[in-house]
C-alpha cells in the first residue's frame, strides 16, 4: 500500500485517527454483523476511515473489476467518499451517487481537491459542508429502490389503468417480487417447474417466466409450499384475476426500463444481497399510501432512530448480562418491524457468539433462528399490509444469517396469530390480550401514532379505552388520567402499562407537543405521577431533518421517552435524563448524534410536576434560565391577571370571514377602517394611514354578547396584537385611535370602563421588549418545537406585569409617524425607543448582570438558531485573537476560584492557545510570590494543541472535540477546558455553567479528577 500511505501522510490520517488497516482485522466489532460481512467477503478495501463507527472513506490502491466495485459500494449506503489510488493518479469517487448512463459512480474529482479530506476538516464537517448537495439522500440506492416500487405500485393501483388492481394486491406481488429479487441476488437455488431441477437463477430468468400466468401460478406455489410462513399471500384465483399488463408493469420494474413517464427503473443495477433489509421499512411507508398515512398517523422510523433506542435498551440488556441472548419485545404499532428486525440482529449476533460451534450444525442452527424469532418478537398493528411487511422482514433477517445453500431448505416459522397480531392496540377484548399477557417483556419499543382527533369514528377505542380506564382508577386525590386533543399518541404512551411486569421498559417515539401543548398539562401529571421516566431524547430542534424521508411534510416534532410503569410507587425521587439533538451538519448529512454538554441535563421528576414549563425551559434553556423565570413568574403578576380580571376589559380575536356555514350580520361595522395584514399594516405601534373600508355586511365568526356584535372592540382607544411575532420572538401591537376592523389574526384589548389607557401601553411595551422574546423562547409551547412565531394569546399573557407612565411617552414618540413615514425614513428612531423601552424593562425587573448575560445568550444564539435567522451567520464567525469574549470568560474562573487559592498562598492564571478552529485554556495553581502574567496569549497550531492534550492522556481528541464540542480535564497543578472556535461555546453565560461545573467537580473530587465529558 504504498501508494496510498502517500495520500494518508498527505490527509494526516493515521491508525491512532480512526484509519483501519482492513488486513489487520482491528476493525472487527466495530460494526454490525452485516456490515462486517460485507466489508470481509464483498466490498474489501485496503483501508477505511471511520467517524462514530461508520466507514465514511473507504480507499482502495490498484483496483480490479473497479465498475462492478463501485456498483457494490454504491448498494452497500454506508460509505460516502470512496478512494481509488494507483502509482500515478487518485480519484475519489461520491459513494452515494451511480451514474447509470457511465455504470459509475459520481467522481468528484483527482488529487486537486485531496486537500477537502484531511483530518481536520473531516471531523470539523468542513468537507461535508461542502459536498452536501452531492451526498443528497436523493442520490442513495434506498431513495431510488423506493422511489421505483412506489412509480410501479402506483401504476399498479390506478383505477385510470384497465389493469389496475387493489392495493393489497399490489403489495402482495410486489412484496413477492422483491423476495425472489433477494433470493437470485444471494445465489440462492431454485426449482422453477420443480421437478429436483434446482438451480441459480437470473433476473433476466425471472422476467421470463412473468409472461405466462400458469408459470407464475405454479412458481409462487411452489415457494409457498418450499419456505412455508405468512408469506404474502395471494391465493391462485388472486392470481389469475391479475390482469397481464400488470406482470409487464413488473417486468419493466426488474428489468431497469421506463415504468412510468420519467421514472427509469435501476433494478438491473440493485443488489439485494447487499442491499439492508431494513429498506423494508420504507416501504411499508409506500405501501400503505400517503392518504391512509395522513388519516391513520403512521409515519415510518428512520433508522437511525432505531439505533439509538436500541442502543439503550437491548444493548445495554446484553452488556449487563453478556451471556444472555433472550429479549422479549413487544412493538405495539409495528409498522413495518423495524425494531423487531434490528432487535432480532442484535439477538442473533448475541446468541451466535454465544454459541460458536452451533453453525457448524446446520439444522439445529437453523431451528435456533427461528426459535429466537418466536420466543423473542411480538408486534400489532390495525394494519394488514402493515403486519405482511414486518413478518416479510423477519424472514429476510432469518435468511440473512444463513448461507445460500442452507436457505435451500428453511422453513419460514409461522408468526401470524401467535407472535403478530392485526387488530386496534385499545381492543381489549382481541385475542392478543390474553397471549400477551401471559410474557413478560423486557422492552415495549414502538413508534405508535400521532394523529389528533377521533379521526374516522366519533367514539374510538383509544378513546374509550382513556374512558374506561379512568373510571377503574378513580380514587380519593389521585391524578385521574386525561389526555388531550384526543391525542392517540398520549394514549398509546399510557395503554403499554397494561403490559407491562414489574421489570418491562419502555422506549417510544412520539409527538414532542406532548410534552408541551396547554391543554395536555393533565396527561403530563398522570405521567410523571403513574411512571418513571428515565430519558426524554428531544428532537424537536432538528424535526426538518428527522423524517427527511416521510411523505409527510408537517414536520411534526418527535421525542423519544423512556420509562417504565411505577405500579403505585412514589415517582417524586426519580432523576430523569434530559437531551436535546441540535442542528448540525453531521446530523443532516448523515444522521450522527452530536449531543453537547449544555444540551445534557438532569432533573428531579417532582421538579417537572411542580414547575410543568420547566419540559420547555429543558429544551433551549439551563438551570440558570429556569431560576430567572420562576423569579419573574413568581415576584410579578401576569399580564392576565389585569386583562382578564372581572368585565373591566373584553380580551378577543377579531373576525372570520369564513367560518363553516355561520352567517352573521355585521352591517353596523360597514365603512370602518380595516387592517389588511397582508399588506403589513400593522407594525410595532403603528397603523398605516391608508386602510381601506370594510365593507362585508356578514361574516362567519365575530364575537358577540347577549346576541349583539361586541362593537365596543372594534372602537377607539383599543389595543391590537398580532398573532404572529417577528423572527426575533418580539410582539408585534398598537394602539387603535380610529374605528377598526381587524381579522382573527390579530387580539385586541379593550378597557370596557373608559379608564386610561395606560395598560394598552404597558402591555404593548412589554411585548416588544427583548425579555419577552426570552421569556416565550423558553416557555413558549410552539416556539422552537413546530411553528416558531405562532404563539398563543394566552402564553403572551403569561408574561409578568408592571406599569410604568414613561412607557406610554416613548411609544407616543413614535406612534403618530405613519408606517409608510417611518419605512421611506431612517428606522433607527424606532430602534433608539425600543432600546429605551428595553433598558425601562431591565431596571423595572431588577435583571442582574448574571440575568442580563443569559438573556444576551438567549437573543444572540438560540432565538436566531431557532428562527434560522439570516444574521445567524455573522454571528458564527471565529473569535479574533485576544478576543474580549475570551477575556471576559476567563475572569469568571478567576473571579470565582482565586478567593479560595489566595487563603493558600496561591492563584489563578491561564495560557489561551488560539487558532480559528479551536480554542484551548490551560489554567494552572501558582504561588503568590511568582511575578505571572495571569493571562498568556499564544497563537498556535491545531496540531499542537492536539499534541498537548495527547500527552495529558486524551487520546483521540478531535473526534470528540467537534462531534461533542467540548473537552475538559483536570493536571496535577490546574485543569482545561478546549473547545472549537464558535463564539455561542465561548459567551459568557456559557462560562457561568462551565465555573460551576469545575465548582462542583473540585468539590467531588477533592481538587484532582478526571472529567469525562460526553
Amino acid at each position: 500500500m504504498k501508494h496510498l500511505q502517500k495520500i494518508f501522510d498527505r490527509l494526516n490520517l493515521t491508525t491512532e485517527k480512526s484509519l483501519f488497516i482492513f488486513r489487520e482485522n482491528l476493525w472487527k466489532g466495530l460494526f454490525t454483523n452485516r456490515i462486517e460481512r460485507l466489508l470481509e467477503n464483498i466490498i474489501q478495501p485496503d483501508a477505511f476511515f471511520c467517524i462514530d463507527n461508520k466507514p465514511f472513506i473507504l480507499f482502495f490502491e490498484s483496483l480490479e473489476n473497479k465498475s462492478q466495485k463501485l456498483k457494490e459500494i454504491w448498494n452497500f449506503n454506508e460509505s460516502p467518499v470512496v478512494f481509488i489510488c494507483s502509482e500515478d493518479s487518485v480519484e475519489i469517487y461520491n459513494g452515494f451517487e451511480f451514474l447509470k448512463d457511465n455504470e459509475t459512480l459520481q467522481l468528484f474529482g483527482h488529487e486537486e481537491i485531496l486537500n477537502d479530506f484531511t483530518y481536520f476538516k473531516l471531523v470539523t464537517g468542513e468537507t461535508w459542508e461542502k459536498y452536501q448537495n452531492s451526498l443528497s439522500y436523493r442520490n442513495r440506492v434506498d431513495y431510488h429502490l423506493l422511489q421505483n416500487i412506489k412509480a410501479a405500485r402506483d401504476l399498479l393501483i390506478d383505477k385510470k389503468n384497465s389493469f389496475h388492481i387493489s392495493p393489497e394486491a399490489a403489495n402482495s406481488l410486489l412484496g413477492k417480487v422483491i423476495f425472489v429479487r433477494y433470493l437470485i441476488d444471494r445465489k440462492v437455488k431454485l426449482d422453477s417447474e420443480q421437478r429436483g431441477h434446482s438451480r441459480k437463477w437470473t433476473n433476466q430468468e425471472f422476467c421470463s417466466l412473468l409472461p405466462n400466468r400458469d408459470q407464475v401460478i405454479n412458481f409462487f406455489s411452489y415457494l409457498q409450499e418450499k419456505f412455508n410462513g405468512d408469506l404474502f399471500h395471494l391465493t391462485n384465483e388472486e392470481l389469475e384475476a391479475i390482469p397481464q399488463e400488470s406482470f409487464v408493469t413488473i417486468i419493466n420494474l426488474l428489468s431497469g426500463n421506463e415504468i412510468a413517464s420519467g421514472q427509469i427503473s435501476l433494478f438491473n443495477l440493485y443488489d439485494f444481497s447487499i442491499i439492508p433489509v431494513e429498506f423494508i421499512s420504507n416501504v411499508y411507508e409506500l405501501f400503505i399510501g400517503k392518504d391512509q398515512q395522513e388519516s391513520k398517523g403512521a409515519y415510518y422510523t428512520p433508522l437511525f432512530l432505531v439505533d439509538y433506542i436500541l442502543s439503550q435498551t437491548v444493548e445495554k440488556k446484553f452488556l449487563e448480562n453478556k451471556g444472555n441472548y433472550t429479549c422479549r419485545i413487544l412493538d405495539p404499532s409495528c409498522g413495518s418491524g423495524i425494531f423487531l428486525v434490528e432487535t432480532l440482529r442484535k439477538i442473533i449476533e448475541r446468541f451466535q457468539i454465544n454459541n460458536l460451534d452451533l453453525k457448524k450444525n446446520t439444522e439445529e442452527y437453523k431451528d435456533a433462528l427461528k426459535r429466537l424469532a418466536i420466543e423473542n418478537l411480538f408486534g400489532i398493528d390495525k394494519d394488514r399490509s402493515a403486519v405482511d411487511v414486518a413478518i416479510f422482514s423477519i424472514y429476510l433477517t432469518l435468511l440473512d444469517y444463513q448461507e445460500p445453500s442452507d436457505i435451500e431448505t428453511f422453513k419460514f416459522p409461522l408468526l401470524f396469530g401467535k407472535n403478530f397480531f392485526s387488530y386496534d392496540f385499545f381492543d381489549t377484548e382481541a385475542e392478543f390480550n390474553d397471549v400477551f399477557n401471559e410474557i413478560e417483556f423486557d422492552f415495549i419499543l414502538g413508534n405508535p401514532p400521532w394523529k389528533r382527533g377521533k379521526g374516522e369514528t366519533t367514539n374510538p377505542l383509544f378513546v374509550q379505552y382513556v374512558n374506561n380506564r379512568s373510571n377503574r382508577e378513580k380514587t380519593n386525590g389521585s391524578i385521574q388520567i386525561k389526555i388531550s386533543n384526543s391525542e392517540i399518541a398520549q394514549a398509546f404512551v399510557l395503554r403499554v402499562s397494561d403490559f407491562c411486569s414489574p421489570n418491562t421498559k419502555v422506549g417510544l417515539i412520539a409527538t414532542s407537543k406532548i410534552l408541551y401543548n396547554l391543554n395536555a398539562k393533565r396527561f403530563r401529571q398522570y405521567l410523571l405521577d403513574r411512571f418513571f421516566i428515565n430519558k426524554v431524547f428531544e428532537l424537536a430542534p432538528v424535526r426538518r431533518e428527522v423524517f427527511d424521508k416521510s411523505n409527510d411534510k408537517a414536520i411534526t416534532p418527535a421525542v423519544v421517552l423512556f420509562y417504565e410503569y411505577a405500579n403505585g410507587k412514589n415517582t417524586d425521587k426519580n432523576v430523569i435524563e434530559h437531551i436535546t439533538l441540535k442542528p448540525n451538519r453531521f446530523f443532516s448529512l448523515f444522521k450522527i448524534f452530536t449531543i453537547q454538554r449544555t444540551d445534557y441535563k438532569k432533573v428531579n421528576q417532582s421538579q417537572l410536576k411542580e414547575y410543568d414549563y420547566l419540559w420547555k425551559i429543558l429544551v433551549y434553556g439551563s438551570y440558570l434560565d429556569f431560576n430567572l423565570i420562576n423569579r419573574l413568574r413568581t415576584d410579578y403578576p401576569k399580564i392576565s391577571d389585569t386583562v382578564y380580571h372581572g368585565d373591566k376589559f373584553i380580551v378577543k380575536q377579531g373576525i372570520k370571514r369564513k367560518d363553516g356555514s355561520n352567517k352573521i350580520d355585521v352591517t353596523d361595522l360597514v365603512g370602518y377602517d380595516f387592517i389588511d395584514l397582508n399588506k403589513k399594516q400593522l407594525q410595532d405601534f403603528r397603523i398605516s394611514k391608508n386602510l381601506s373600508k370594510w365593507d362585508l355586511d356578514s361574516v362567519g365568526y365575530v364575537y358577540c354578547e347577549n346576541g349583539m356584535i361586541a362593537k365596543e372592540m372594534f372602537e377607539p382607544p383599543v389595543l391590537l396584537i398580532k398573532e404572529t411575532v417577528k423572527t426575533n420572538l418580539q410582539s408585534v401591537s398598537a394602539v387603535a385611535k380610529q374605528k377598526v376592523v381587524f381579522t382573527d389574526k390579530i387580539t385586541s384589548i379593550k378597557n370596557r370602563k373608559g379608564l386610561d389607557d395606560d395598560v394598552y401601553y404597558n402591555v404593548a411595551a412589554l411585548l416588544s421588549s427583548e425579555l419577552f422574546s426570552y421569556f416565550i423562547c423558553h416557555v413558549g409551547s410552539t416556539t422552537g418545537i413546530m411553528i416558531e412565531q405562532q404563539i398563543h394569546d394566552q402564553e403572551k399573557f403569561d408574561f409578568p406585569y408592571t406599569s410604568s407612565k414613561e412607557f406610554k411617552s416613548i411609544i407616543s414618540e413614535i406612534e403618530n409617524d405613519s408606517i409608510e413615514e417611518l419605512f421611506s425614513s431612517d428606522l433607527s428612531k424606532i430602534d433608539f425607543h425600543k432600546q429605551k423601552i428595553d433598558n425601562l424593562v431591565n431596571a423595572i425587573f431588577e435583571l442582574s448582570d448574571v440575568e442580563k448575560t443569559i438573556i444576551d445568550y438567549t437573543l444572540r444564539y438560540v432565538i436566531p438558531g431557532i428562527s434560522k435567522s439570516s444574521k445567524e451567520g455573522t454571528r458564527t464567525n471565529p473569535l479574533e485573537f485576544k478576543s474580549d469574549a475570551l477575556n471576559d470568560y476567563v475572569e469568571l474562573f478567576f473571579a470565582r476560584f482565586n478567593g479560595t487559592y489566595e487563603k493558600l498562598n496561591q492563584r489563578l492564571i491561564v495560557e489561551i492557545r488560539h487558532t480559528n478552529q479551536i480554542i484551548g485554556l490551560f489554567f494552572k495553581v501558582v504561588s503568590l510570590s511568582h511575578n505571572l502574567e495571569s493571562i498568556t496569549w499564544i497563537k498556535s497550531e491545531n496540531n499542537d494543541i492536539i499534541q498537548t492534550l495527547t500527552s495529558v492522556g486524551t487520546e483521540k481528541i478531535t473526534d470528540r472535540l467537534f462531534v461533542q464540542k467540548d473537552i475538559r480535564g483536570f493536571e496535577n497543578d490546574g485543569f482545561y477546558v478546549i473547545k472549537p472556535n464558535e463564539p455561542k461555546l465561548w459567551h459568557r453565560a456559557i462560562a457561568h455553567l462551565d465555573v460551576n461545573e469545575f465548582v462542583d467537580a473540585v468539590l467531588v473530587a477533592g481538587k484532582k479528577s478526571v472529567m469525562n465529558v460526553q
